[in-house]
């Protein structure tokens, strides 16, 4: 029987078969694969994020969960991006491990992609909570199978049904509060304060926040010589005002500078910017003093962290962006700065920045002091975080083992 929200699911559905008939929109948004498929043949352990630090941290998790559950089910993770699902498939270990795109969160789409995909059990990630997800797994298992790993939560759609949900490990005491009030009649299984899990590789490999962050990367970033005086990482081109005045000034004292745009299609616009200002651009991996190195592929920040002095990290320039992924410099021991926005992240950057780990700066005026942050209080902080993630990894894949048809950890 239908409810009010499915039948907004379904007219978001039709409306999505109009826009599909538009190339260049079915081109950029996958929308036609995202109602359709194809979705490969399961069944799934199914991990579901948005963008590409969601699901590297889902690959990384994957990974994990391949070692730790004895004959662990084929994994499956989706996301809605087209440029994000190329570096999965690129990035991809084993055939065990498989990637496509996100099904459309409509009632036909969700029922097609359950027939074929087979999904045994979900885990979302960060604050991905499709009310069609969630509804298509209650329909699939008569325990709660839906496990929400690195969570925030502010808001969502209301009347979702969270009944579904038997594990949720949020990022701080203030997103399980929130998440709480609104589930609060769903009885969550083993909510916990458990971090961001972008850092669990870190944990789990036991490492000092000066190595790198990538378990699979080549050579010792401790070790490696620091040739990039700043790395500006998934810089937005509406940020580009910030950004020229922090530019120019590291122009005035000839240092080396990274850009890493954070959409690959403003790659151009960042270069015709940095032209018209008459700055230097090199490519990746060349640096030079008074020039900008442009990075134009994803998947390759952790070996620029490895040679960095510090960091500014984007979507912070803009109070209708949302900052991004701060842990991965922090992980691997960089001085990092971010604006004067924190939209999504508001407690986490609150502590660090009280903490002495992070910097954040008022605006690109405070840029000079990017790299006061002690990378002593940097180590000390990440070690309590270890605790935690630690912790809640361990209670996530009990009940996954639990859960699954093979239940027998390692």
């Amino acid at each position: 029987m239908f409810n009010a929200l499915d039948i907004a699911r379904s007219a978001i559905g039709t409306a999505a078969k109009a826009v599909a008939r538009v190339p260049v929109a079915d081109k950029r948004f996958r929308i036609n694969e995202r109602l359709e498929g194809p979705w490969p043949e399961g069944p799934f352990l199914w991990l579901h994020g948005a963008s590409l630090g969601e699901c590297k941290m889902l690959l990384n998790l994957a990974k994990f969960l391949q070692q730790d559950i004895a004959d662990c089910p084929r994994i499956l993770i989706t996301t809605q991006k087209a440029e994000v699902l190329e570096y999965l498939r690129n990035a991809m270990p084993t055939p065990s491990i498989e990637a496509c795109i996100a099904p459309a969160d409509t009632p036909a789409a969700m029922a097609k992609f359950a027939k074929k995909a087979k999904p045994i059990a979900l885990v979302l990630g960060e604050n991905e909570l499709w009310p069609g997800y969630l509804s298509t797994m209650k329909r699939l298992s008569y325990r709660p199978s839906v496990a929400i790993v690195s969570g925030r939560y502010h808001a969502s759609i209301p009347g979702i049904d969270f009944s579904t949900v038997g594990f949720a490990s949020m990022q701080t005491g203030a997103d399980l509060s929130r998440l709480m009030n609104v589930a609060s009649r769903s009885n969550i299984g083993s909510p916990i304060i458990g971090g961001d899990w972008k850092l669990l590789p870190w944990a789990r490999g036991n490492r000092p926040a000066t190595n790198d962050a990538d378990p699979s990367a080549e050579g010792d970033a401790a070790g490696a010589e620091k040739t990039v005086d700043t790395f500006f990482v998934s810089m937005h081109y509406s940020e580009w005002s910030s950004l020229y005045r922090m530019l120019s000034f590291s122009l005035l004292q000839n240092e080396s500078m990274v850009l890493a745009p954070r959409r690959l299609e403003e790659v151009e616009q960042f270069r015709k910017a940095l032209a018209e200002k008459k700055i230097p651009v090199v490519e990746w991996p060349q640096v030079q003093k008074g020039a900008v190195s442009m990075v134009n592929k994803f998947g390759i920040t952790a070996e620029v962290f490895a040679v960095s002095k510090t960091a500014v990290v984007g979507g912070s320039f803009s109070r209708f962006l949302g900052v991004h992924d701060f842990w991965e410099p922090l992980q691997a021991g960089v001085r990092t700065s971010i604006g004067p926005y924190s939209a999504g992240q508001a407690e986490n950057v609150a502590t660090l920045v009280r903490e002495g780990v992070l910097t954040q700066f008022r605006g690109p005026e405070d840029y000079p002091r990017r790299n006061i942050a002690d990378t002593k209080n940097i180590e000390r902080f990440l070690a309590h975080e270890r605790e935690k993630l630690e912790d809640s990894y361990t209670q996530f894949v009990e009940f996954l083992s639990e859960l699954l048809p093979t239940p027998n950890a390692k």
